[in-house]
């Protein structure tokens, strides 16, 4: 054979085990950052369905506070009744403004507490990711759960945005109601507070 043949085969070898090299390499950085993608979706995705938990938990706890409040309105005498649902109805949209005030403030008291409250809850649900393990789980796996969560983050904001929603048209009928006299707005506070607090969507 002659040899500038033999030498051009040899480096067409050699260049051939690089390319092959250079190829799993690649690929398997390629995998590796596709799972870091996914895991950093997942800490995300968990991080969100946290937070809007622990939203609708203080909104359900706002309209189960309106409940209580009309259930012992039931004992005092018209006059005072209708003073105490005006006051319920009041502190029921306050609730939501402050919920609302809480989750845009980054500064002053309000801010500062709100931020140590966030970080605390971060923590914990740090603490639960890890002993969830996602690291140890396939890309697949992790893939899956994401899409899971996905789906629990959708059906969370839902809720929270329907009990937002409901509280925000009583604070409308509430304005409404200013226009009607004071029997007709106390028929007219019972039946908004019964629309919230019966509402199905709600339970």
């Amino acid at each position: 054979m002659n040899p500038r043949f033999a030498g051009v085969g040899k480096r067409t070898k050699i260049f051939s085990q690089w390319l092959t090299a250079t190829t799993r390499v690649q690929a398997s950085n390629e995998r590796s950052n596709s799972k870091d993608d996914v895991r950093k979706e997942n800490e995300l995705l968990w991080t969100e369905l946290d937070s809007l938990q622990r939203e609708h938990k203080k909104l359900k706890q706002v309209v189960e506070q309106l409940a209580r409040d009309y259930e012992e309105s039931k004992y005092f005498d018209p006059l005072r009744r209708y003073e105490k649902m005006k006051g319920m109805i009041k502190r029921t949209i306050l609730h939501l403004r402050l919920n609302q005030d809480d989750k845009g403030s980054s500064c002053g008291i309000s801010g500062l507490i709100q931020s140590c409250r966030d970080y605390a809850h971060q923590v914990e649900a740090g603490k639960r990711r890890e002993q969830h393990q996602s690291a140890n789980m396939s890309k697949q796996e992790i893939a899956q759960e994401n899409e899971s969560l996905r789906t629990q983050v959708k059906d969370m904001r839902r809720e929270c945005s329907v009990i937002r929603d409901i509280i925000n048209q009583l604070d409308q009928n509430y304005e409404s109601s200013k226009h009607f006299s004071l029997i007709q707005r106390y028929r007219v506070m019972k039946l908004m507070i019964k629309n919230v607090i019966h509402d199905r969507l709600v339970q």
